[in-house]
């Protein structure tokens, strides 16, 4: 155990603990605080544990407070506002805490399997993003994210350039690799949507990932990156085109017997711009041999 706490420590990993109450899970978080002279942050999961408890909430209170304060002091409603969502009147949980400690404490999540999968899926997640949970994982400098009236950042988290997904097209500025998020153009947003159909879903997707870098339309994060998706979108299109050229050449028995050779079952199906690749290459040879 020791050597598996130590190795953790090196690689800035974190260790998952596994075993019945009373093994002495929680007492090995304890002796690791205490052997770096630090202390412990605990989250205690139950069912239906929120993220209010897990991160923290804002105090509606202090708020209040503030704005009654602010009454003829000629602040901006955006000003105001930006100054609402800031640090000052969040009142941390201790995923927060365990952030904003001046140095590394011990972050105990006792009974993770306890809580909900809705927790799983959203509170970490919105720590991660929003909160500055995320530098853990990405060694982000950043442990606040100013949020506008829609619960956006104002400005995406700093990723190093090993972070980042392969392909991504970044930005240096000031040494560091910056995802740009800008203005979007919205015509654009339901052409690229409007190919959903013609390229079936599985390669729509993959489009949207290697070209937008984005699952959904509607978060490609700016209008250069939207131009770069329909491109590739329009290149794929006139793959099929070509594809469906080549079927009325080939004629349909030799066109089912290179769907059944590359074990494909629908051309409204095909998994990948590669699988569209293979199968226009197979039909091009065979009207290859045709015409020889």
């Amino acid at each position: 155990m020791t050597r598996i706490v130590f190795l953790a420590a090196k690689l800035q990993k974190p260790l998952l603990l596994e075993g019945p109450a009373g093994s002495g899970k929680t007492q090995l978080a304890v002796s690791v605080a205490q052997a770096a002279g630090t202390h412990i942050e605990r989250l205690q999961c139950y069912r239906g544990v929120t993220e209010e408890k897990a991160i923290g909430r804002f105090d509606e209170s202090l708020q209040r407070l503030y704005m009654e304060f602010s009454k003829g002091q000629n602040e901006s409603w955006r000003e105001l506002q930006a100054n609402l969502k800031g640090r000052d009147f969040f009142r941390p949980g201790p995923l927060m805490r365990a952030l904003e400690c001046e140095k590394p404490c011990v972050l105990l999540i006792d009974e993770l399997d306890k809580v909900d999968e809705g927790f799983d899926a959203q509170a970490f997640k919105r720590a991660c993003s929003c909160f500055g949970l995320g530098r853990y994982l990405y060694r982000f400098e950043e442990t606040w994210v100013q949020l506008n009236q829609r619960g956006e950042p104002f400005a995406l988290p700093v990723l190093p350039e090993w972070a980042l997904p392969p392909g991504v097209t970044v930005q240096q500025i000031s040494g560091q690799a910056v995802d740009v998020r800008g203005p979007v153009d919205h015509r654009l947003t339901a052409e690229i949507e409007s190919f959903r159909n013609t390229l079936g879903v599985d390669i729509y997707q993959e489009i949207l990932r290697r070209a937008g870098h984005s699952n959904n339309a509607r978060t490609i994060p700016n209008a250069d990156r939207q131009k770069n998706v329909v491109e590739w979108m329009q290149a794929a299109a006139r793959g099929f085109e070509r594809l469906h050229g080549l079927v009325e050449i080939a004629g349909d028995a030799r066109f089912i017997a290179a769907m059944d050779n590359l074990k494909f079952a629908t051309t409204t199906c095909l998994p990948s711009l590669a699988a569209l690749k293979q199968l226009v290459e197979e039909l091009e040879a065979i009207t290859r041999q045709q015409v020889a």
